[in-house]
């Protein structure tokens, strides 16, 4: 398996995309990355799902470039993530069954993510990592 899909909170679009991850800079319109495991086989490190997104820390105006939430189901237990701006979701190796369903198709990613307010996020950073990584001031 190896599969993208471009995510881009401001339009609120996720579409499909080609070598993903190797073209993620040019997807997300910088080099500055930062990338986030969200599943990964810890028998097979050629297995996993990651999200490429622009490195918050080297951007300005994080509230301009739009939110949005990943869920996947491990095992009947949701795992969330909240991201900012354009993202690459990137699936590649050979996921167990459950995983490989909710990220194999356009479809299937496009029920996972969730497009959400600056508020929805500062919550959930708050919630989640004991504080948000930006100010609502902008």
């Amino acid at each position: 398996m190896d599969v993208s899909f471009l995510i881009d909170p401001v339009h609120k679009t996720v579409t499909s995309v080609q070598d993903g991850y190797a073209r993620a800079d040019e997807l997300i319109g910088t080099d500055l990355t930062d990338t986030a495991t969200l599943w990964g086989d810890a028998a097979d490190p050629d297995t996993s799902v990651r999200v490429i997104v622009a490195d918050d820390s080297l951007t300005n105006n994080t509230i301009s470039r739009g939110f949005f939430k990943v869920m996947l189901e491990l095992e009947n237990v949701g795992v969330e993530r909240v991201f900012a701006g354009k993202a690459v979701l990137d699936a590649y190796g050979s996921p167990r069954p459950d995983i490989r369903e909710q990220v194999k198709t356009l479809k299937a990613i496009r029920e996972r993510v969730s497009f959400i307010s600056a508020e929805d996020a500062f919550q959930w950073f708050d919630e989640n990592t004991g504080g948000s990584p930006f100010s609502l001031e902008g």
